[in-house]
């Protein structure tokens, strides 16, 4: 797990410097929809994610503002947990981008999950631990599958660390998602 995860930051890095584009962004609003993969204090996880932000300029760069929400199954012990980030992306070049927020997390033991899913899905079911912290993010977007249009898709990945305030549960939350990014409004040439 972890030669696969520093492999593919290491292809992202490298990526990034070989193709040379100015902005691998085009649409202002955005929704995305991906996999996740990753560790919970040691025990693997895995689910998906969901996302939906907008980009604009900030300190003379392409900038966004990141709402995501992580659906995902921790193996040992079983539990399912639902992360929440809100972060601020700062695009360095290209499509690769640093960024950093707010994190909060519910998590429930897999058997009172089963009993309520929707209930813990929502944080508001019974027995859920809930917890608030930081996330740092970094990951890089590629260039939209769709040229010239008021529509695009783009292949996307993302590598999260998410730390929680209470120290008595596990921490960190470290996740690398993959998935695909729709954008809407296409940016203005200028």
């Amino acid at each position: 797990m972890k030669t696969f995860l520093i492999s593919l930051i290491f292809f992202v890095h490298f990526f990034n410097f070989i193709v040379a584009q100015e902005s691998n962004n085009g649409h202002k609003n955005y929704f995305e929809i991906g996999l996740i993969n990753g560790s919970y204090s040691g025990a693997y996880t895995g689910g998906v994610n969901g996302g939906a932000g907008f980009f604009f300029t900030s300190f003379g760069k392409n900038s966004a503002l990141d709402f995501r929400a992580k659906e995902i199954y921790i193996l040992s012990p079983e539990k399912e947990a639902g992360a929440i980030t809100v972060t601020y992306r700062l695009y360095l070049t290209k499509g690769y981008y640093i960024g950093g927020g707010f994190a909060h997390n519910h998590e429930v033991a897999f058997d009172n999950y089963v009993d309520d899913v929707v209930g813990a899905t929502l944080g508001n079911g019974k027995s859920i631990i809930h917890r608030s912290g930081v996330a740092i993010e970094t990951g890089y977007d590629f260039k939209s599958l769709i040229k010239n249009r008021s529509f695009g898709i783009y292949p996307v990945t993302n590598l999260c660390l998410a730390y929680f305030v209470r120290d008595i549960e596990p921490n960190p939350l470290l996740t690398l998602s993959v998935g695909f990014r729709f954008g809407f409004k296409k940016i203005a040439q200028q």
